[in-house]
């Protein structure tokens, strides 16, 4: 008997958790386009779950955004496609993230840098002022868990991410 009340626990425990995995994933039509709306084509957007364990931060330029049907009727998400800039150096346990935050350019084509993925609302920062960027969940003002509300950039890696974001629409622009 007390090994099937400590299973119990476990499962509780795990299903928790995994609940808090996918908080913002799907949500009514109205609040992913209110979500698409913050996020402008060309932009920059980081990528961070707060609550996973050896999780990176990413750093991504949007080439496109998407509202979606899921796969339960009346459900949403937002898709992005993008190129992955940055990441960092270090992966963080879910509560160990602070700053100041080492980056490195993600190298190499295809998979390695393009992406098409759906996004979890809570795990997306979009630009709020210059180098700060907010939890997409909060901005919008949706319920969310999370352990980091604000991601800071260095003021050197805004440059440079800049710079790709103009390489970028150049590139766009002669392939017309």
């Amino acid at each position: 008997m007390p090994k099937m009340i400590m299973l119990a626990i476990v499962l509780v425990a795990v299903a928790t958790v995994s609940g808090l995995a996918d908080q913002l994933a799907w949500n009514s039509r109205e609040a992913c386009e209110e979500a698409a709306r913050s996020i402008e084509h060309g932009s920059i957007l980081l990528s961070y779950c707060s609550l996973c364990s050896n999780e990176h931060v990413e750093i991504w330029l949007v080439k496109g955004i998407i509202v979606a049907p899921t796969a339960t009727q009346g459900l949403f998400q937002v898709n992005v496609s993008g190129i992955r800039l940055y990441r960092s150096k270090e992966a963080f346990r879910e509560t160990q993230y602070s700053e100041p935050v080492e980056y490195e350019a993600v190298m190499g084509e295809g998979p390695a840098r393009w992406f098409v993925t759906w996004i979890d609302l809570a795990y997306v920062y979009v630009p709020t002022s210059e180098g700060a960027f907010r939890c997409l969940g909060k901005v919008i003002e949706r319920e969310c868990s999370i352990n980091v509300d604000t991601i800071s950039l260095p003021y050197q890696l805004l440059e440079q991410a800049g710079r790709q974001v103009q390489r970028e629409s150049r590139k766009v622009m002669l392939a017309w």
